[in-house]
């Protein structure tokens, strides 16, 4: 039965989804989204460094190769974590109406305007100060790979709609 009730739902969406369309709306997804634009980066410090210590592995213990299976599973797992964390972990910003979210080493993290201090916007990097606890939310264009153009953009408009101290530098 619900094998037969997804379907009839997804034929459902389908069709309300055409007639949204005919009628110059927008899907039924794209209105019950926030309008919350998420800008992506890509992490590359941590996934070089774990790359090395594979490769290490492999080095250092080359000579104790035929003894040990855990050889090949060890140095191979680096490699695998590095590649995972470099296609599938990758840094963002997440800019809505009233929160910003990003994702962090232990999961993503939420703040609203009020817990924002300042927002300070260079040309190479974005500065986030919190007022918990003095942390500092830091996006740059060389440790992140993310485009901190369009990131200074979405956060000008969301500083003057929240009324966030704005600091631009050139």
């Amino acid at each position: 039965m619900s094998r037969k009730w997804e379907r009839m739902v997804q034929k459902n969406t389908k069709a309300a989804n055409n007639i949204r369309k005919k009628q110059g709306k927008p899907t039924l997804s794209e209105a019950s989204s926030d309008g919350a634009v998420t800008i992506r980066g890509r992490s590359w410090l941590l996934p070089l460094l774990l790359m090395f210590v594979g490769l290490f592995c492999f080095i250092a213990f080359r000579a104790q190769q035929q003894q040990d299976s855990l050889y090949w599973i060890t140095g191979g797992s680096y490699i695998v974590l590095a590649l995972f964390i470099f296609a599938v972990r990758r840094p963002f910003l997440k800019v809505g109406k009233n929160y910003l979210l990003t994702r962090r080493f232990a999961g993503d993290r939420r703040v609203e305007p009020s817990q924002i201090q300042e927002i300070e916007l260079t040309k190479s990097s974005v500065v986030i100060s919190l007022n918990t606890s003095k942390t500092k939310w830091v996006f740059t264009r060389f440790i992140q790979r993310i485009d901190i153009e369009q990131m200074s953009d979405k956060l000008k408009e969301f500083a003057a709609n929240n009324n966030i101290p704005l600091k631009v530098e050139a």
